[in-house]
């Protein structure tokens, strides 16, 4: 994993000062572009996020356990910082994470990466910092003051505190809140996982817990907390009440909304069975995300459980999501008048291949029914949540505000710049409001090379670029920027050479008139998703394939990885919908092998419209061990035989007559009968 941040502090100068965003054009000092270069021709194919979905929030950063406040019109996110595990080169044990990591964003879709909040330095006493929580409150002082609780491991609680959300941090108590054996927590083996709310009285409350009960009933652990904190926010001003979460696991959280207090928590992995007493409610599926609420938190009987409001990842309300399982940890928040769950997948592994289980951060809406307190029953998505506003070119922005990119890594500190790590390198940004045209294109750069600006299609035509060699970050602006027409368009920065580093950028207005409003979503263009689900036995996990369909042809699709030890069960059904007007016709298969991909022909219609038809050929089928499923018996996939006694074979693949592991699968397809109009777009 080193690779996606190799050298990436190396580019940026540690004594370079970062400009204000209410700079004037003169007191940034801008210079010209060097004469024009040769076009970049080069692109980069490492793009780990879709340019269509939202999710997951970066296709860069692995992160998970999110928390979330709002500043001064921005939404700041802060998570577990997976991708300090994933720079060891190891599978996620979380033991090397001792850092968190922080995003913002105004419009829901294009965020900044604000760099690591590093926790181990901070407060050198902590073991790891985990699943963060984090409330504010305008002090006597009036500042606002920010304070971040995390998980110490498995053991305890930490805070720091800050009067900025991004710092600097520092360590008021220096030793942990909660610890371990701590008077009261007799029956709590896992003090961690806090959750923070503040109710309208200005009173602070926390949740945390996690393991398993003395009890022995899974239905009743009683094992997560709840205390009322001191005025200082760093003491407490009760003892410890327990909570009867049923089937209790981890990730607890706490809101305060409109005078009800909401704890919610993941459940645990066991299957449900006798002991539910729980009537008109049924039981929370495995390793979901639950909810109780009250009035008197410090009641422990008023504690009412309302059920489960958010599945696994790995589970929807049709059975397989299509998403890997993963551990589940959520956060919900109001923004804007809208409500969203934060929750993190293993989507960006996946989609990079990876199985070692680095997590990423992503976000959905909530259905809340505040007035209830309702939440129904919802899933992780792909697609994620809609631009809520238009970004402004004409403002200074930072460089790595991203929607997606490809070829890109960061600097180091608070803001670091966008950074390429090969010829190629691309950063897209979303919905972005031209109203007024562009006359001058300019970026605060560092490097030797050039950067394209190109609209609504990263292999469009350069609409505008800019030539420099520099060796701090200098602002550098080019004239002649090519005239376009409409207003909203998603926008491109396309780097020339690795080492270029990208610290701001900004346009300046070429007309006086603005230009007609079109829909936020104007430069979105109508797609299906088509995700192809396959099924493997462990060590590995289960292999899907996801594919964003524009129009009718011939795709190429690769499936997440698995272990090469894994029995293949089924080659993967796709999303029912019974809406659907188009046919999958799958022509072949390409197996990845450690000798190289073999392609096996196929030659199968598939109906998204019928769950009876819509999959190749699968452990059930009831073929004879042996026989050819697909291909030949010299080279072909084979029902063999299997250890696993709910299934009647797996598919083995025979090269040359002997048989071959394989790691994916990439489906040849053709796509026929697509339209897109309300019913079905």
């Amino acid at each position: 994993m080193k690779k996606y941040f190799r050298n990436a502090a190396a580019l940026i100068c540690s004594a370079a000062l970062l400009l204000t965003a209410g700079c004037t054009k003169a007191e940034k000092k801008v210079i010209d572009s060097l004469p024009a270069g040769s076009p970049i021709t080069a692109r980069s194919e490492q793009v780990y996020k879709t340019q269509r979905n939202a999710n997951p929030l970066s296709g860069i950063v692995f992160c998970a356990d999110p928390t979330a406040v709002e500043y001064e019109g921005r939404l700041y996110v802060y998570g577990t910082n997976d991708t300090q595990q994933a720079e060891q080169d190891t599978t996620n044990d979380y033991d090397q994470i001792r850092s968190l990591v922080v995003f913002s964003t105004d419009d829901m879709v294009n965020w900044v990466y604000h760099g690591r909040i590093e926790t181990g330095e901070i407060a050198p006493w902590i073991q790891n910092s985990w699943a963060p929580s984090i409330v504010s409150r305008k002090e006597k002082d009036g500042k606002t003051h920010f304070y971040l609780y995390f998980s110490n491991n498995g053991s305890g609680v930490g805070v720091i505190t800050a009067t900025d959300p991004l710092g600097p941090w520092s360590d008021p108590l220096g030793k942990p809140l909660i610890y371990q054996n701590m008077e009261g927590l007799e029956n709590c083996p896992a003090p961690f996982d806090p959750g923070v709310c503040i109710d309208e009285n200005g009173t602070g409350w926390l949740s945390f817990g996690g393991g398993v009960g003395a009890s022995g009933n899974p239905v009743h652990t009683k094992v997560p907390k709840v205390v009322r904190l001191g005025e200082d926010l760093l003491s407490f001003d009760s003892e410890f009440v327990s909570i009867d979460a049923p089937y209790f696991f981890e990730a607890s959280e706490l809101n305060y909304i409109d005078g009800t207090y909401y704890y919610s928590y993941s459940t645990d992995w066991q299957q449900r069975g006798t002991g539910w007493d729980y009537e008109g409610i049924d039981p929370p599926p495995t390793c979901s995300m639950a909810y109780l609420t009250t009035k008197t938190p410090l009641d422990s009987e008023s504690w009412t459980y309302r059920g489960a409001y958010f599945y696994n990842s790995g589970q929807n309300a049709e059975g397989e999501s299509g998403l890997r399982w993963g551990n589940n940890h959520t956060h919900f928040c109001e923004y804007e008048g809208t409500n969203y769950i934060f929750h993190h997948t293993l989507l960006l592994e996946e989609l990079q291949g990876g199985t070692a289980g680095f997590r990423s951060l992503m976000t959905d809406y909530l259905p809340m029914d505040k007035a209830t307190g309702e939440i129904p029953l919802t899933a992780a998505t792909r697609q994620g949540v809609k631009q809520i506003r238009l970004l402004d070119p004409y403002a200074e922005n930072n460089g790595a505000v991203m929607f997606t990119s490809a070829g890109i890594g960061y600097g180091t500190g608070v803001n670091p710049a966008a950074v390429s790590q090969e010829a190629g390198a691309w950063v897209c940004v979303k919905g972005v409001d031209f109203g007024y045209g562009a006359s001058e294109f300019m970026a605060q750069v560092q490097g030797k090379g050039r950067i394209e600006v190109r609209l609504d299609d990263v292999d469009g035509e350069c609409a505008g670029w800019i030539e420099f060699d520099c060796t701090e970050p200098t602002w550098v602006r080019s004239t002649d920027f090519a005239a376009f027409e409409g207003r909203n368009h998603n926008l491109y920065f396309v780097f020339s050479s690795e080492g270029i580093a990208m610290q701001a950028w900004q346009f300046t207005k070429a007309e006086e008139t603005c230009r007609p409003e079109e829909p936020i979503d104007a430069a979105e263009k109508p797609y299906r998703t088509i995700v192809i689900s396959g099924q493997t036995e462990n060590p590995g996990p289960s292999h899907s394939a996801v594919l964003e369909v524009t129009e009718n042809g011939d795709y190429s699709v690769k499936s997440t990885a698995f272990d090469k030890e894994s029995d293949v069960l089924n080659l993967g059904f796709i999303n029912t919908d019974p809406a659907a007007s188009y046919k999958v016709y799958v022509t072949s298969l390409s197996l990845e092998t450690a000798q190289g991909m073999v392609e096996i022909p196929v030659g199968k219609e598939l109906d998204p419209a019928s769950a009876a038809t819509n999959g190749l050929a699968n452990g059930w089928g009831g073929a004879a061990l042996g026989s050819v499923i697909y291909g030949t018996a010299e080279t072909g996939l084979i029902a063999a035989e299997t250890e696993i006694d709910w299934i009647g074979y797996r598919m083995a693949l025979l090269v040359d007559g002997q048989e071959v592991p394989y790691t994916s699968i990439t489906y040849n397809i053709t796509v026929s009968g697509l339209t897109f109009d309300e019913t079905n777009q």
